[in-house]
């Protein structure tokens, strides 16, 4: 199972960086849960889910730093760019086989940091 998982993780985060929903949607298993903790929403079923995705302006950008976890729960960081600078974005999938059961994704705004913390950060 930890292979089948893994590559599906894989295959789900890299279909994200090019936005291809066909792949994205075979991956999505029909009663699958994707939430956006921040904004409250939560999308029950694949049709809802891609319904959603199918609504995104853009396409936007995506670009995944890492993808780790498994076996069955994978978290992934990276930067998406809907055209008004980078957002930080985590998403974390649960997989059961091949398939995506449940999934949420955080966005957070680049800020810049408070000066008095400088002398203790690496470049």
């Amino acid at each position: 199972m930890g292979q089948q998982t893994q590559g599906a993780a894989e295959a789900l985060f890299a279909a994200w960086e090019r936005w291809d929903l066909d792949t994205i949607a075979t991956l999505v298993a029909e009663d699958a849960v994707d939430e956006r903790p921040q904004s409250g929403e939560r999308f029950i079923g694949r049709t809802n889910i891609m319904g959603m995705y199918q609504q995104v302006p853009g396409p936007p950008r995506i670009t995944w730093r890492s993808v780790r976890g498994g076996p069955t729960v994978w978290v992934s960081e990276g930067v998406v760019e809907y055209g008004e600078g980078p957002v930080h974005i985590v998403g974390v999938v649960e997989l059961q086989g091949a398939q995506v059961v449940a999934a949420r994704y955080y966005f957070a705004d680049a800020f810049d940091p408070p000066a008095e913390r400088a002398r203790w950060a690496s470049a």
